[in-house]
């Protein structure tokens, strides 16, 4: 968790997961269903960019193992 604070992928995936998690588990909150569709569309947009994300470096050999 200490990890999150320092860096923003990882702070925004938590962020967003607890975000996700307040949505759908609370009882009393009902927003508008085109919030959650947006909401959940915009945490999967986020997620995959993050986790398909190259680093940078050389991506020629990222496959190849020495």
């Amino acid at each position: 968790m200490r990890k999150a604070w320092d860096d923003v992928k990882s702070f925004v995936t938590v962020v967003m997961t607890i975000g996700l998690v307040l949505l759908l588990f609370i009882p009393n909150l009902n927003p508008p269903t085109e919030i959650i569709a947006l909401y959940c569309t915009s945490y999967g947009s986020i997620m995959t960019y993050f986790f398909t994300k190259k680093d940078g470096g050389n991506t020629e050999n990222a496959d190849k193992s020495e």
